[in-house]
């Protein structure tokens, strides 16, 4: 049996531009979660403390692989 490919666009402490990419950088002493879409579209979706950013990004994360694997 052929495992199907998981492919999770994530970048952490930096800003990319690429299409369906989840990322987090720190900005002014402020932690952002980013989002960009097909049209490379970037938004930023939450700000915060560098805990409370990455908390949200593994809960975004265990949320993708849990979808994935339905």
């Amino acid at each position: 049996m052929q495992m199907a490919e998981l492919k999770i666009n994530l970048v952490i402490g930096e800003k990319k531009v690429i299409p369906y990419v989840t990322g987090c950088f720190k900005e002014d002493g402020v932690w952002k979660i980013y989002m960009v879409g097909e049209c490379q579209d970037f938004d930023i979706v939450q700000e915060g403390n560098e805990d409370k950013i990455f908390s949200m990004m593994h809960s975004i994360t265990k949320s993708r692989l849990k979808c994935s694997n339905n």
